[in-house]
Order: C-alpha cells, then sequence, then structure tokens
C-alpha cells in the first residue's frame, strides 16, 4: 500500500469535508466540534479553511484516507507552541501507517515554525495515544470532563513533543 501525504489545497475542500463530517460522526467523542455544527458550513467555507490553515492529508489510492491539522500559537511568550488538531485515519485503513506517515508531515511543517507541539487525546483512546508515544511525544497531564457528549464525560490526556 503506498501512501502520498501533503497539504490539502482549497480545490480538495469538498474531500475535507466529507472526511471531516466523517470524524465527528464515527469519534464524537475525539474532537472539540459536532457534526451539526461542521455540516451548516459549506464547501466555500472549508476551502477558506484549508486556505488559511495547514492540514496535511494521506492518501490511498487517489482517495483521502487520513488527516491532521497544525496551527502555530500567537503572541511573544507563546509563538515557540503550536497545537496538532483533528487527526484522524478512516476505519478500514487504521493501523496501516497513514496516521504516522499524516503526522510526520505535520512535524515537519511544525518544526519549520515552532520548537514545541501540544495536542490532546481522550484517555480511552489507546491506538492514538500509542501512535502519539512512537512519534516521541510525552503525557505530561490529564484533563478531566475535558469533553461532553451527550450525557457522558471524556477525560483526555495532554501531550507534548519538544521539536528543536
Amino acid at each position: 500500500m503506498s501512501i502520498a501525504v501533503r497539504q490539502l489545497l482549497a480545490a480538495e475542500a469538498a474531500a475535507y469535508r466529507d472526511i471531516r463530517l466523517e470524524m465527528l460522526q464515527v469519534n464524537p467523542e475525539a474532537f472539540g466540534s459536532t457534526y451539526e455544527a461542521e455540516s451548516g458550513r459549506s464547501v466555500a467555507q472549508f476551502a477558506d479553511s484549508l486556505a488559511r490553515s495547514f492540514v496535511a492529508g494521506g492518501f490511498v489510492d487517489g482517495q483521502l484516507a487520513g488527516v491532521a491539522g497544525f496551527y502555530a500559537l500567537e503572541g511573544p511568550k507563546v509563538s515557540h507552541r503550536g497545537n496538532i488538531w483533528g487527526v484522524y485515519v478512516r476505519g478500514a485503513l487504521r493501523g496501516r501507517g497513514v496516521g504516522h506517515a499524516v503526522l510526520s508531515e505535520v512535524l515537519r511543517h511544525a518544526g519549520t515554525r515552532v520548537t514545541q507541539v501540544h495536542l490532546q487525546v481522550v484517555t480511552e483512546n489507546a491506538a492514538a495515544r500509542a501512535l502519539y508515544e512512537r512519534l516521541g511525544f510525552t503525557t505530561y497531564g490529564t484533563e478531566p470532563r475535558a469533553l461532553k457528549v451527550g450525557d457522558r464525560y471524556y477525560d483526555e490526556h495532554l501531550m507534548a513533543l519538544q521539536l528543536g
């Protein structure tokens, strides 16, 4: 299986919208946004978001299989830090290297902007946490009740990686 990874372009907004809505339906506990909020956004709005941010996509057989985003913090005291967000791999391709490839590209890009990256992962998502640890992330805390889906609360591990 060959995985091609690159920054998503505004012209790929429809494919990005599709995978974004899928991730919010399949794993609502893993993301801060909701399907209801994002499904109301047009393809043009997703294109605008892609034009203003860094989102890497992993493609298998020409189809978008996984994504992850990055943004650098702004301000004189925090501009050395960035956050990784929206990490998702489609179910059938999980455990096959897509997530690692996409995150490696995000970290390559992040390294041109910041010296430290952070992410949050639901404590119950052992597979994602293991991937992040393989990439060098360490857990520095746990936020209790970080997210609430319906009547259920989810804790999140706070993880960081020093890039330089």
